[in-house]
């Protein structure tokens, strides 16, 4: 199972139809982005179905975005260290503040879409 997007930030969960697009895929580095196409042709009475897998290039963050990522993780430790202290030392700064980094991350249309 692998979780993709339509490009419009909406995640899916994606399961391989067959071998020869599990060998495809599997050559993918976590977090790899790829373009899968699905096609139908007539074949005779019944129809043949091809995925075509396309990788994408890597591309590395801007700046813009290293920054965006940098005032995203700031502002989740500084919440993390707000709910710590409303909570008396409960919780664990640093595991709240990636979580709270991982979910801003996704929702943040700059970091993923630029």
């Amino acid at each position: 199972m692998y979780i993709v997007s339509n490009g419009t930030g909406e995640e899916y969960s994606f399961f391989c139809p067959n071998t020869a697009v599990y060998e495809q895929l599997k050559t993918l580095k976590r977090g790899g982005q790829f373009e899968i196409t699905k096609t139908a042709k007539q074949n005779g009475k019944g129809i043949k179905i091809d995925y075509i897998i396309k990788v994408l290039e890597e591309t590395k963050p801007t700046a813009q975005q290293r920054d965006n990522y940098f005032d995203i993780m700031l502002a989740s430790y500084e919440d993390a260290l707000k709910i710590q202290e409303k909570l008396n030392g409960m919780v664990d700064v640093n595991r709240i503040s990636i979580t709270l980094f991982i979910a801003r991350s996704k929702l943040s249309g700059s970091l993923i879409n630029s």
